[in-house]
């Protein structure tokens, strides 16, 4: 069938349910039920002929549609994440509730074998990092509950995962850490994967050369000064001669990072970092001149 026979039967449809509209009255209910029977088949039949133009006639239309067609992406291999461990205790006023996560990978047709394996090894390298973190955590917890025989103290920590970008260049997620004893912190671990090469991302690959470093380190020192000045409750340290030991200069070699579902690249730190423990974690994303994914 052609587009122009497709088009001409749909017309057709239209054009008997028109005649039928014409011998129709209200005191007629067989009518009306064969009406609406006509009616719902003609939504049917409309339905399967749009259907039909968008799958087998609309690529054929010209070279850019059918491009554009081809080019419709496919999922990969996906990276999937599980609850591996889920560890809970308390005791007095000791309470642990750790649940770890784990990552594996979908089916994906479209990956190749070298990308798959690099993905596979990926995985097991951040499950290996995630079951060293949470086994420390668990036995930290347990040997001061352990030492504490009578419950005289506290502690209460806890374990969770919070995946900030999955999509089709890029895995990210974060492992969090949390203790209260007293007034309590946090600890955040980052783990991205670019999923076109199945590598597991360090800052330094993102660039050409170490310039980045001092880029980066600007650009935060710029933010901070940037805060202090419109919120007198933001501290951090930097330019400050009392806590000069303290100052931030400039990003670590293992600098913590994520890149955003926006694909905006967001370098991290931890509570204690560059700015009193009441700040918390903070982060600093990183504006387009400074970086962005060409991929």
């Amino acid at each position: 069938m052609t587009t122009e026979e497709l088009l001409r039967a749909i017309g057709d449809i239209d054009d008997d349910l028109v005649s039928e509209a014409e011998v129709w009255n209200e005191s007629s209910p067989e009518i009306f039920r064969k009406r609406r029977k006509k009616k719902v088949w003609k939504g049917c039949l409309i339905g399967l002929a749009a259907m039909l133009a968008v799958v087998v006639f609309l690529p054929n239309l010209s070279m850019s549609v059918a491009y554009a067609w081809e080019k419709l992406p496919v999922l990969s291999s996906i990276v999937k994440v599980v609850v591996w461990r889920d560890y809970y205790r308390q005791e007095g006023r000791y309470e642990a509730d750790v649940q770890a996560p784990q990552l594996t990978l979908e089916e994906g047709e479209e990956t190749d074998e070298k990308t798959r394996e690099q993905l596979q090894q990926s995985v097991e390298t951040i499950n290996a990092s995630v079951e060293e973190l949470t086994d420390r955590i668990i036995a930290e917890f347990e040997s001061g509950l352990e030492n504490d025989k009578n419950l005289e103290g506290a502690d209460s920590i806890s374990v969770g995962h919070e995946i900030l970008t999955d999509d089709e260049h890029y895995f990210s997620m974060k492992v969090w850490v949390s203790e209260a004893m007293g007034s309590g912190w946090e600890q955040d671990y980052f783990y991205t994967i670019d999923r076109r090469t199945g590598n597991i991302l360090k800052l330094a690959d993102l660039f050409e050369d170490d310039t980045y470093v001092g880029t980066i380190s600007e650009e935060i020192k710029r933010q901070m000064r940037q805060e202090m000045e419109e919120d007198e409750n933001a501290t951090y340290w930097l330019d400050d001669p009392e806590t000069e030991y303290w100052n931030f200069e400039q990003i670590a070699a293992d600098q913590s990072f994520y890149i955003s579902s926006a694909g905006e690249l967001i370098i991290c730190f931890n509570e204690g970092d560059v700015a009193p423990m009441y700040m918390g974690c903070v982060s600093f994303d990183m504006p387009p001149e400074v970086w962005k994914d060409n991929g």
